[in-house]
């Protein structure tokens, strides 16, 4: 993980976040990392040299692969600080993007939006190793596969 500009550049374990010139903030990859403590570092130094006193950011873009449940209380404090602490009052749009057919991203996208208390705008990314016609998903039952009719 290396802090470069407004970037910090993603590995096998931790995302891709990038403040652009645009004023997005984008985060990406995979959120699996073991030691939290010294990204948590990493990402609280982002975020008090490139967004605390950027006072134009324009949207939030979120896209992970995979996320480790240990990592939450990292991701919730970053989406915070970026939300409420400077920008009271400047509605941020949030985008969430998630695989077609991964539910499990998209559940994740829906706890967070809950936990903010604030309504994310869902983007399905067409996956084309995943047909709508093979499976579908009964929501009542989280796990349980209904073949199509």
């Amino acid at each position: 993980m290396l802090i470069n500009g407004g970037k910090i550049t993603s590995t096998a374990n931790t995302p891709e976040i990038i403040l652009s010139p645009e004023g997005i903030v984008r985060i990406k990859g995979r959120w699996m990392m073991e030691n939290n403590a010294r990204f948590s570092r990493a990402l609280s130094d982002w975020y008090d040299t490139y967004i605390f006193d950027h006072s134009d950011i324009s949207a939030i873009d979120i896209h992970i692969e995979y996320f480790s449940g240990t990592n939450f209380p990292i991701l919730i404090s970053l989406l915070r600080k970026i939300l409420c602490i400077r920008f009271i009052g400047h509605d941020i749009p949030l985008n969430w993007y998630y695989e077609e057919g991964d539910e499990d991203i998209l559940d994740l996208g829906e706890y967070f939006s809950f936990a903010l208390g604030k309504t994310f705008n869902y983007v399905m990314i067409p996956n084309k190793n995943y047909s709508t016609s093979s499976i579908t998903l009964d929501h009542t039952e989280k796990f349980r596969v209904v073949r199509p009719t």
